[in-house]
């Protein structure tokens, strides 16, 4: 892959920066009938050369002020944290390595397992950033002295499925050395909160499960939960925007050619935050679907209307970066036509 990137005006957050990335990788799964191994590795290389950054409008004007007015030493250490970080060409050269395991356990159920090493190179954005980025409503500070992330994984699950019964479960345990994250701080520039990019060992523990049931009749009851828990292991200190424990219940009920989906979805109250980041309520929010689908001989139409959190919730996601400004999307109606052609 090739990048030659380029952005100009206000929101140009990085250098001008070519990006070179090549990656190999093989693949191998031996099948011993009910057992199955799988083996996979990797080796990536990223390259990043930056050219000269362009002044924004915040640094012009606090360089205005600093020629009419003398500053304290106080202000002096303040104007220092707020100088734009220095961009420097970085190589990153990789290996991953993944070894995975499948076993018939029963009928129509299997037994899954995996453990990888693997590496991951910082972005463009978690290197270079300086600037307000109005989309995250934060003002960023890329680090051009990252290091590659190294991950140590674990994952353990059980499948099953057959006509009546699709259901699935898989825990995960992540071990993650130099970890990339946002750090919000309480500092303002530009009117924006500014986030520093850090990074540091961390661990990531949970599940996910998923459950979909058959009724009778063509009804399907779906359900599915998941729940992480991620903290940085040199401080204990939980990670920021990390979901809560959360659920979904949905039904879906077919009637010749329309079919009826009610949805709840649950979230729990997450607390375990980071430094300066804020704690979110639980809630419950309560979607509806209805679709009508006909068949063609070449193509199949779909119109659909789906109606939204119609109790009209007010929550905010914990994992939204806006959370504290803007809560999620109030009662709504969404209705869409589809075609596909086969």
């Amino acid at each position: 892959q090739r990048r030659e990137y380029v952005a100009s005006g206000e929101e140009a957050l990085s250098p001008p920066t070519d990006q070179a990335s090549f990656a190999a990788f093989a693949y191998q799964e031996i099948d011993f009938g009910r057992y199955r191994f799988q083996f996979g590795g990797r080796l990536e290389n990223n390259t990043y050369t930056v050219g000269e950054r362009a002044a924004h409008a915040h640094e012009e004007e606090r360089h205005d002020e600093d020629e009419e007015e003398h500053h304290d030493e106080d202000e002096e250490e303040h104007h220092d944290e707020d100088e734009v970080p220095t961009a420097r060409d970085r190589d990153f050269t990789g290996e991953s390595v993944s070894m995975g395991f499948l076993a018939d356990i029963g009928s129509n159920t299997a037994f899954v397992t995996n453990v990888s090493l693997s590496h991951r190179a910082p972005s463009l954005g978690e290197l270079y950033n300086f600037g307000p980025h109005t989309g995250s409503l934060m003002f960023e500070v890329g680090n051009s002295e990252l290091d590659s992330e190294t991950t140590v994984g674990l994952d353990i699950g059980l499948r099953h499925q057959d006509p009546q019964l699709r259901a699935s479960f898989n825990a995960y345990h992540y071990s993650i050395d130099n970890f990339v994250f946002g750090s919000m701080t309480d500092r303002i520039v530009d009117g924006l909160r500014v986030a520093n990019f850090l990074q540091a060992d961390s661990r990531f523990v949970g599940f996910d499960a998923e459950a979909n049931r058959r009724l009778g009749g063509g009804v399907w009851l779906n359900a599915g939960l998941g729940f992480v828990d991620a903290e940085l292991t040199t401080s204990q200190e939980s990670l920021p925007r990390i979901a809560p424990f959360r659920g979904r219940l949905s039904l879906d009920v077919p009637y010749k050619n329309f079919t009826l989906s009610p949805e709840v979805i649950l979230a729990a109250s997450q607390d375990q935050v980071y430094r300066t980041e804020t704690a979110t309520a639980g809630y419950s929010v309560i979607n509806m679907r209805l679709s009508y689908v006909w068949a063609r001989s070449t193509m199949v139409h779909s119109i659909s209307a789906a109606g939204y959190n119609l109790t009209n919730e007010l929550y905010r996601n914990h994992t939204s970066f806006i959370k504290d400004l803007a809560p999620e999307i109030g009662r709504g109606v969404r209705i869409g036509y589809s075609v596909r052609f086969f």
